[in-house]
């Protein structure tokens, strides 16, 4: 099967403009060039509007999906915590933890994403919670032990782990914990899908995205106290392929045969579509 689809790749046109081997090439200033102006131009795209109807509640945001369950579980309440929020991109969440009492640094290499989060939490009047900084995460602009908690929406698989990994260890304060959702790259079929398959909310260009492979992860987990992962929508996945609400009963059927048959079989949870990956110092 494997093979097959082998052959029907030249057929098809894929969304990433660099392979692996390029991105693994990549010195600090080019990775933050071609991000900036891939996320930027996906900014330019995007009506405002369309966040102001948004639910920024984050007990239901964090309730939306099995992942954002378990993460935030783990990360506990962000009321009273200085939150960093690295490779933010345009997703809000800074917003959504600002509003939830934290006191936010909103981060990311784009210029014009940073500009429109700040707009945001201008409009949600939270704006005084927020700091915002256009930075790499492998250079950052705090002191040590300075947050209480990190938070990464789809960061890690961006960054040159090497050299993120000792900055967010640098920053978090003892005991403080760090929360990151990523794409798995050993399931040949999601990696297959995500560079040459057609599906709702897939961008149509990628920068210097790699999904994780778990060696990567024991290695960022080396310089933290404590690291776990875990797989998310294996069967599940299914669901988002026809296009079923995150309530429906088939979507809720799949994630608990997902969670049963992932706990009876840790070492399938490589082959899962997201990996949650949970570090305390």
């Amino acid at each position: 099967m494997q093979h097959l689809f082998a052959k029907v790749k030249p057929r098809l046109r894929s969304n990433r403009s660099l392979d692996r081997e390029a991105i693994s090439q990549l010195d600090l200033a080019t990775r933050v060039t071609v991000e900036a102006q891939i996320t930027d131009a996906r900014v330019a795209s995007v009506d405002f509007t369309s966040f102001i109807s948004m639910d920024t509640c984050l007990v239901t945001y964090a309730a939306h999906c099995a992942w954002r369950r378990y993460l935030f579980a783990f990360l506990g309440p962000v009321q009273g915590k200085v939150l960093l929020d690295i490779a933010c991109g345009y997703s809000m969440t800074p917003v959504i933890f600002a509003l939830a009492g934290a006191t936010v640094h909103a981060l990311d290499v784009a210029p014009k994403a940073i500009a429109t989060v700040r707009r945001f939490a201008e409009y949600k009047g939270v704006a005084h919670r927020v700091h915002f900084h256009v930075s790499p995460a492998e250079t950052l602009p705090f002191p040590d032990a300075h947050c209480d908690l990190i938070y990464g929406g789809a960061a890690l698989h961006h960054v040159q782990l090497d050299r993120v990994a000792p900055e967010l260890a640098r920053v978090l304060k003892p005991g403080g914990k760090g929360a990151f959702l990523d794409p798995l790259a050993h399931n040949w079929f999601f990696e297959f899908a995500r560079d040459y398959l057609p599906y709702h909310g897939k961008h149509p260009v990628k920068g210097t995205d790699r999904a994780l492979r778990v060696q990567e992860i024991a290695a960022f987990g080396r310089h933290f106290t404590t690291c776990t992962y875990r797989g998310f929508e294996l069967f599940s996945v299914a669901a988002t392929a026809l296009h079923r609400k995150r309530n429906s009963r088939l979507r809720r059927t799949l994630e608990v045969i997902d969670a049963q048959l992932l706990d009876r079989l840790p070492t399938m949870q490589r082959y899962a579509r997201y990996v949650v990956t949970c570090v305390t110092k």
